[in-house]
């Protein structure tokens, strides 16, 4: 069980360093484009896959860290048996949000990723820029994996929740 937790703690702080390489980046792109006239074409393309990709790793990162956002007025109030069913009822509300978020992007994943040419080339979609990328590819499988590892960690909580009377 702790598994699903500990891959997105991992995966969430190794994720955490993509900022600073996102800064380097940018300052490059910046004192190419300004001081020497020469822009990348690169640059702004691969911040935003990062960028998305450390954004998408980040919500199962805060549930498995326990520093996930949740609207606790309520459940903050309660104690005993009332803070629990309130408590399961928020995870399971979040287990069905994600698992359907994690079921429409396997069908999404499907039709925009998994797609071969007619002779069998591998043709997923791309980015349309002047480099082309299939980082619109990339990112819908990270948001598959994002979406099932939090909804994994959520499980996990849920069934803690209702182990530990």
């Amino acid at each position: 069980m702790r598994l699903f937790e500990r891959l997105a703690l991992l995966l969430g702080r190794l994720s955490a360093w993509s900022f600073p390489v996102i800064a380097l980046m940018m300052g490059y792109e910046v004192v190419a484009r300004y001081a020497f006239r020469a822009p990348t074409f690169w640059a702004h393309e691969i911040a935003g896959v990062i960028g998305a990709i450390t954004f998408v790793l980040g919500g199962a990162y805060c549930m498995a860290e326990g520093s996930h956002m949740r609207v606790t007025l309520l459940i903050d109030r309660s104690s005993g048996l009332r803070r629990r069913v309130a408590e399961g009822l928020a995870l399971i509300c979040g287990a069905t949000f994600l698992l359907g978020l994690t079921v429409a992007m396997w069908g999404i994943v499907e039709r925009n990723v998994l797609r071969f040419d007619a002779a069998g080339a591998w043709s997923p979609e791309r980015s349309g820029s002047s480099w082309n990328t299939p980082a619109p590819a990339l990112l819908k499988v990270t948001l598959l994996f994002g979406a099932a590892l939090f909804l994994a960690v959520v499980i996990v909580h849920l069934v803690r929740l209702v182990r530990d009377r």
